[in-house]
């Protein structure tokens, strides 16, 4: 995924034209930006109830209105297409303004929906369609990270950054591109896990593709837990790309950096779809390690039950290579968890942005917030030793003070809501939570959804007006603010906590 185009407020939105005027009664007046809803792509009933319940115990009335668009943005605005087989339903997600679908970003944009499908019949339909849209996607390549829309589905848009890639394996015309991310595979175990659990519905466990997907999955990763020595005559993935961006390919002729085998899997790409420096990156390796723990639980009391001790065998052996080789020695914070090593005894520290990352490892379960190692690595990611943490105690803008975590994929001092969203998720002191709140409240640009990226000096300047992979997780941090600190959100906490107090 490029998105290097650096744009300054716009209403570069396909639906800017049907929005309301209607502003919020916070201090902000941030707009209503939803489309009308004759042009909604998908609409859930059980969605808009969540929403209006939600908004309206929200004290604070500009952050209501964030999350009233940001939350149905995905059902809004991305749904691209679907098959309403009532045997086996496809539905197939764009990113946004990227009319392609990526494994990973498909499973994050309705992942915050998934605990609302039991009871919304249509709702856990399209959301089964994605789960069986994955596994046809993987079974095409389990390299790709992101496909086409399916033949005979909807018009295809044409990838230009593609155009001259050289792979192996070759990709065919369904693939949009071929980068290798170890995360693509962990978001198809993701969703496929959380809709079983959501929902105590598991029928794509009799579905031939996805056993087939699953299987795939499990074959790539122990073939991209070899050294790269191992496979020096004919290696499984090569990827290069005609480019003057050397995030965009691969060294050694599409190899990537030479690593040693360490029980980790390879990852030539981040999900950030920036190459790696070091190709066993860690963040990647632990989301693997609990999905695919997850994908033992879901087929141990089934036929696959093979299939399942298989997978937590992996995920124990991931686990436990991460901290065997992933945790070094920072001569300021101590014991810390590296971005990616090789094997030999190099190691990249640093964090980026998207997900799954250092600081989002509790998020992705791998850690708990409490645990004394995690705190120590997420205290060196949001700090200045991060080289991708960037601080402005006061932008050109009125918007107060800002921080964050960007990465290379946009560049120096542009920071990721994506980050914010993972900071407050991922805190346990509430000023923390409720100074981050500040800075995602204001800097939309007052277009009151989340942005990929927006510039540290001036928050104006922004990257993509519509990347609804962002906008849900927004969303999901506010649903979980709701359940584990009401009192930071809510204003009937607040007086309650002032009538106990007078009494």
């Amino acid at each position: 995924m490029s998105s290097n185009n650096v744009n300054e407020i716009d209403a570069n939105l396909p639906w800017s034209s049907s929005t309301s005027i209607e502003r919020s009664e916070g201090s902000l007046k941030l707009p209503f930006v939803r489309p009308l809803e004759s042009e909604r792509k998908f609409k859930s009933h059980i969605i808009e109830q969540k929403i209006n319940e939600i908004k309206n115990k929200m004290h604070d009335k500009d952050l209501a209105r964030i999350f009233e668009n940001c939350f149905p943005n995905t059902l809004d605005t991305t749904i691209g297409w679907m098959d309403h087989s009532e045997k086996r339903p496809r539905t197939f997600i764009v990113t946004g303004d990227i009319p392609a679908m990526w494994l990973r970003d498909s499973t994050n944009q309705v992942f915050p929906y998934l605990r609302f499908a039991k009871n919304d019949p249509k709702l856990k339909k399209m959301l089964l369609g994605v789960i069986y849209m994955q596994a046809d996607c993987i079974l095409q390549h389990p390299y790709a990270n992101a496909f086409h829309p399916p033949p005979g589905s909807i018009p295809r848009s044409d990838n230009p950054w593609s155009r001259v890639d050289s792979t192996i394996p070759e990709t065919s015309t369904n693939i949009w591109e071929a980068k290798w991310e170890v995360d693509s595979l962990a978001a198809f175990l993701k969703i496929s896990y959380n809709y079983w659990l959501y929902t105590d519905e598991k029928p794509y466990i009799n579905d031939a593709n996805w056993i087939n997907a699953v299987n795939t999955v499990l074959g790539t990763i122990e073939v991209q837990r070899k050294g790269t020595l191992e496979e020096f005559k004919r290696p499984a993935y090569t990827f290069t790309r005609e480019t003057r961006t050397s995030t965009e390919t691969l060294m050694l002729d599409g190899r990537g950096a030479p690593v040693r085998r360490t029980g980790l899997v390879k990852s030539q790409f981040r999900p950030s779809d920036d190459a790696s420096v070091f190709p066993f990156f860690i963040p990647g390796n632990a989301m693997l390690s609990v999905e695919l723990a997850h994908l033992y639980e879901l087929l141990i009391d089934t036929e696959h039950h093979m299939l399942a001790k298989k997978a937590a065998l992996i995920s124990q052996e991931i686990r436990e290579a991460i901290l065997t080789h992933g945790i070094v020695s920072h001569y300021h914070f101590g014991r810390i968890l590296a971005y990616e090593i090789d094997g030999y005894g190099s190691m990249h520290l640093m964090d980026d942005a998207n997900i799954p990352s250092l600081l989002s490892l509790p998020y992705i379960e791998f850690i708990p917030k409490e645990h004394e190692l995690y705190k120590r690595t997420r205290n060196f990611v949001l700090s200045d030793y991060n080289k991708f943490f960037f601080a402005c105690d006061k932008p050109k803008e009125n918007v107060g003070p800002v921080e964050g975590v960007g990465g290379p994929h946009i560049g120096l001092g542009f920071i990721w809501p994506m980050s914010l969203c993972v900071k407050i998720i991922t805190a346990t002191d509430d000023k923390e939570i409720l100074d981050t709140l500040e800075q995602l409240k204001k800097t939309t640009a007052d277009t009151g959804l989340m942005h990929e990226s927006f510039w540290w000096e001036k928050p104006s300047i922004y990257t993509r007006s519509w990347f609804a992979w962002a906008n849900s997780l927004f969303g999901e941090m506010i649903l979980r603010l709701a359940e584990e600190k009401p009192h930071l959100i809510f204003s009937e906490i607040k007086i309650e906590k002032k009538l106990i107090a007078a009494i």
